[in-house]
């Protein structure tokens, strides 16, 4: 007869909840807060032990209930919430057809049986994102304000089309913390101080220069907060004034920290 521990059961859920929770965070573009993804990996490790004494709330309506706990403490508050959870799932289902293959492959139930089969199901995830056909490179930014200017590795994307509407040039979209840089002192603190606020309560206390650009994301529409700088320079190459778009959560894709059009020359 099998023997699984409840340490070893504990351990095992709360590693595998919390590296799928990243996961789908990760393929949703929603932001990620490490102490609320691991409180709700703490959470479905918590549930998988009390399932194990008490068969009512390993039932459907208790799995549920778990599941809308952990979302909503993980991402409570994030855009596309459904999509969240749907991609959750999706993940779930992977790994529990990965790490059945492997562990019936393997004999046995070891931790690094299933932590692999937790890498497989994100690297089948992730292909489609990478493989895609829409990157057109790298750039060096260097975006020139009236408080500073601030340098920038740029991914150029083929399927970014956000564009200021009032000019119909191409907008580049950096992470909020590097673009306060080019304001001065006075807005910079606004920025700061109103950072946790919606973009559309923000706008009025930012002053001139500021507007809000509709923008769709794989978690569904937003409006992005976004203000202009006095020059753009791609590889060295001037661009003249540019809008910039501040993206609010983490922007890291291949090395670069920026994104712009292909067609922004």
């Amino acid at each position: 007869m099998r023997v699984l521990y409840l340490d070893s059961l504990f351990w095992l859920e709360l590693t595998s909840d919390a590296l799928l929770l990243w996961a789908a965070g990760k393929l949703c573009a929603a932001r990620r807060s490490f102490v609320r993804l691991g409180l709700a990996a703490l959470i479905g490790a918590a549930y998988a032990v009390l399932a194990v004494f008490l068969p009512a709330a390993a039932t459907l309506p208790g799995k549920a209930a778990a599941l809308a706990v952990m979302l909503l403490t993980a991402y409570g508050g994030e855009g596309g919430l459904w999509r969240l959870c749907l991609t959750y799932l999706f993940l779930c289902a992977l790994y529990a057809g990965v790490s059945t293959a492997v562990i019936l492959a393997a004999g046995k139930v070891t931790a690094r049986a299933l932590l692999f089969s937790a890498g497989v199901s994100l690297g089948v995830c992730a292909l489609p994102f990478r493989f895609a056909g829409r990157r057109g490179g790298k750039s060096r930014l260097r975006l020139v304000g009236s408080g500073g200017e601030v340098e920038l590795t740029a991914l150029r994307d083929n399927g970014n089309r956000l564009s200021d509407p009032f000019s119909g040039r191409p907008v580049v979209i950096a992470q909020e913390r590097e673009l306060r840089r080019l304001f001065p002192e006075d807005v910079r603190k606004r920025l700061q101080e109103t950072e946790d606020l919606p973009p559309e309560e923000r706008l009025p206390l930012l002053g001139k220069g500021f507007c809000l650009l509709p923008v769709g994301t794989v978690s569904g529409s937003a409006l992005a907060l976004s203000g202009t700088v006095e020059e753009v320079y791609a590889d060295g190459q001037p661009l003249g004034p540019c809008r910039v778009a501040f993206s609010r959560g983490e922007l890291f894709i291949d090395g670069c920290t920026a994104l712009i059009g292909a067609e922004i020359d």
